[in-house]
C-alpha cells in the first residue's frame, strides 16, 4: 500500500465530527447524539474502504504493566501481523534508551529471545521521524509497543505542528494493515483523539478543558488517532481521575464516551469492541444524555452523565456504549463474602446521602471502593464534595453489581462490573 502523503494529518480510516460548542441543553444532547451516530457509521464499517484488511487491535494499558502480567503480554503477542519484530517505540520517556531495553526484555521473555526490537526516536532527535530508513523499519514491524513517560513527546516527533512525518505514515500503514499497536501509561493516552495531556481532576472541576499549554483545567491536544473521539485516561482508579475524564466528555465537542484503564490493566480494542483484561478495571463514562444547563455556575455542573465500571471479561461497544458483563460472573448482593475481606463496607471516602455528602472522591482508589459498595448494596446512593461541587452516585436502571467468586485488588472482588451509575454535578451549597 502506498504511503500518504507527506504532511497528511488525517488517516483515510478516521471519522471526526465538529460542531460548535454551545452549552445550552438542547444543543449538547444534539452534539452528542449527532458525535454518536458518527462513531456507529465508523464502527459498522467492518473493513476499511476497498476491501482492507481489518484495522489492528488497540492494546490500552493504564500504566505500571507487572512483569507477571502473561494475559496481557499475550493478547499483545497475538495480535501481531507478518513476521517481523514487535517494535518498542520510547518517544515518552525520560530515559528512552532505558525504557526500550526494559521492554524489549519483557516480551522476549515472553514471546522468546528476538521477539522485540526498539526503535529510538526521541523529542532530542526529532528528525529521525522524517527519515525514511526509519520509516522503513517501522514497516517492517507486525507490531508495537509505546512505553510510558509524558504522552506529549510522542505526538510532538510524530506530528509535530499536525503534520504527519513519514514515520507517523508508516505506522498508521502498518495499523490499518493488521498490525497491533499497543501501550502503557503515556503509551496508552496517546492514542486517542483527543488526547488527554494532563490536568487535576480538582482542576478540571474548576476550570474546564484548557487547551495545549494552558494550566487550569484537564488539557486536551490532537492524539495520534488509533481511537477517535473516545478520550483514553490512565492510573485512573489509582490516581483518582475521574474529575478529568468526566469534564472531558461534558466539554469537548464531538466527544459522547471517555474511558479510564486502571493499572495493570488493558481495554483491548478490535471489531468496534472494547474488552477488559487484566488486574483492576475500565471506567466507561456515557456522555449521550448528559445536559449542561444555560450559563452553568461551573463547567462541571451537569445532569445526565452515566457511569460503568468494567472488570475483566466485560466488553463495551465503542459506538454505542453498550456493556455486556462476562458470563459467570456472581451477583455481590448475593453474595457478600465474595472477594474475601472487602474493604469496601462503607466505601472509604464516601458515605450514604446525607448534608455534607463526603470528600476524597479523587484520591487513590475511593471511586472503585464506592462503586463496589453501591453493588453490595444494591444500588445505594452515595454523594461526594469536591472543590466546592456535589458529585452524586445513583443506580441507574437495570443497575448490576457482578464480579468473579475470588479476591481482586485492594481487597474488593476481581473483576468488579458495576452500573450504570448516573452522575449529577452541582455546586455545594455555601455554608
Amino acid at each position: 500500500m502506498p504511503s500518504l502523503p507527506s504532511g497528511t494529518r488525517v488517516p483515510t480510516f478516521r471519522l471526526a465530527l465538529f460542531l460548535p460548542f454551545s452549552s445550552g441543553t438542547g444543543s449538547t444532547h444534539l452534539r452528542k447524539s449527532l458525535a454518536g451516530l458518527f462513531l456507529i457509521a465508523f464502527s459498522l464499517g467492518g473493513c476499511a474502504p476497498g476491501g482492507e484488511r481489518e484495522p489492528g487491535p488497540l492494546v490500552i494499558i493504564g500504566g505500571a504493566l507487572d512483569a507477571e502480567n502473561e494475559a496481557i503480554y499475550r493478547v499483545i503477542l497475538d495480535g501481531r501481523q507478518g513476521p517481523g519484530p514487535l517494535c518498542i517505540i520510547p518517544t515518552a520517556g525520560g530515559d528512552p534508551e532505558a525504557s526500550m531495553a526494559s521492554a524489549t526484555t519483557r516480551f522476549d521473555r515472553w514471546g522468546g529471545a528476538g521477539t522485540a526490537r526498539g526503535i529510538l526516536l526521541t523529542v532530542e532527535q526529532p528528525g529521525r521521524a522524517l527519515d525514511p530508513l526509519v520509516a522503513g523499519e517501522i514497516r517492517e514491524c507486525a507490531g508495537f509497543f509505546f512505553t510510558g513517560g509524558v504522552q506529549s513527546r510522542i505526538l510532538d516527533v510524530f506530528l509535530p505542528d499536525g503534520e504527519a512525518t513519514l514515520a507517523y505514515e508508516a505506522l498508521m500503514e502498518r495499523f490499518r494493515d493488521g498490525a497491533v499497536v499497543s501501550g502503557s501509561s503515556a503509551g496508552a493516552a496517546m492514542m486517542s483523539d483527543p488526547m488527554i495531556a494532563g490536568g487535576s481532576s480538582s482542576g478540571a472541576l474548576r476550570e474546564g478543558v484548557s487547551g495545549p499549554g494552558e494550566e487550569g483545567g484537564v488539557e486536551l491536544r490532537a492524539g495520534m488517532a488509533f481511537l477517535e473521539g473516545v478520550p483514553v485516561d490512565q492510573h485512573f482508579l489509582a490516581r483518582g481521575r475521574i474529575g478529568r475524564l468526566l469534564t472531558a466528555v461534558l466539554r469537548q465537542d464531538g466527544v459522547t464516551f471517555g474511558a479510564g484503564v486502571d493499572e495493570n490493566t488493558a481495554l483491548v480494542v478490535q471489531a468496534g469492541w472494547g474488552r477488559v483484561v487484566g488486574a483492576s478495571g475500565v471506567v466507561w463514562v456515557d456522555g449521550s444524555r448528559a445536559r449542561i444547563p444555560n450559563d452553568p455556575a461551573s463547567p462541571a455542573v451537569s445532569t445526565g452523565l452515566r457511569v460503568e465500571l468494567l472488570g475483566e471479561g466485560d466488553r463495551v461497544e465503542i459506538a454505542t456504549g453498550r456493556v455486556v458483563p462476562a458470563e459467570g460472573k456472581e451477583g455481590l448482593v448475593a453474595n457478600p463474602l465474595i472477594g474475601g475481606e472487602s474493604e469496601s463496607d462503607p466505601a472509604p471516602g464516601a458515605r450514604t446521602e446525607g448534608p455534607e455528602g463526603a470528600e476524597g472522591l479523587f484520591d487513590q482508589w475511593t471511586l472503585l471502593h464506592l462503586l463496589e459498595s453501591m453493588a453490595r448494596n444494591g444500588g445505594e446512593h452515595w454523594s461526594a464534595l469536591e472543590d466546592g461541587h456535589r458529585i452524586a452516585f445513583r443506580a441507574g436502571e437495570g443497575f448490576r453489581g457482578v464480579a468473579w467468586p475470588r479476591e481482586g485488588i485492594r481487597g474488593t472482588a476481581h473483576g468488579l462490573s458495576v452500573g450504570p451509575v448516573e452522575v449529577t454535578i452541582e455546586m455545594a451549597p455555601e455554608d
